[in-house]
């Protein structure tokens, strides 16, 4: 069953040994939140932790809530068959947290998709450019705040009379 959540226990026992982490012991699959400056440490345990061997990160993404960003990381484990869905908070006005590519190097391209996308920027990112822009664009288009360039200028032409 691919459904399945990692348990309470689990997720106390990360409690305990990262400072930062918090979750919502009411959700029936609660979102595991950290700070920025514990979560290579964390991914390492969640990955190389004989019990929980959260071995494969499926997903990379972030979501604008106007007066933050949350990075979403959705964790699987292929041989215990759980999930975990891990949580950074970032201040919208200086959105920035290490690369997790040390942990996970397929996280590369989800990474410069958020940057590109977001803005959030990913310290020790082996290449943090964007994906889908020039490199010149102005701004990120999945912000809220974000407003589109004008429509370049386009000559009118007029048909010739005959």
């Amino acid at each position: 069953m691919r459904n399945k959540y990692v348990t309470p226990a689990m997720l106390e026992a990360l409690k305990v040994a990262f400072s930062s982490a918090e979750y919502d012991v009411e959700a029936e699959r609660p979102a595991l939140y950290i700070a920025a400056e514990e979560l290579l440490g964390l991914l390492r345990v969640l990955r190389d932790d004989g019990t929980l061997q959260l071995t494969r990160l499926e997903n990379v993404t972030a979501v604008d809530w106007k007066d933050r960003f949350e990075m979403v990381y959705h964790l699987f484990s292929p041989t215990e068959l759980h999930w975990l869905t891990l949580k950074v908070t970032l201040p919208h006005d200086v959105p920035v947290l290490p690369s997790v590519t040390p942990v996970f190097p397929g996280a590369e391209f989800e990474e410069r998709e958020v940057y590109d996308l977001m803005g959030i920027v990913f310290t020790g990112h082996p290449n943090l450019r964007r994906v889908f822009h020039a490199d010149d664009f102005v701004g990120y288009p999945l912000r809220k705040d974000f407003v589109p360039p004008p429509p370049p200028a386009v000559p009118s032409f007029r048909k010739e009379e005959s």
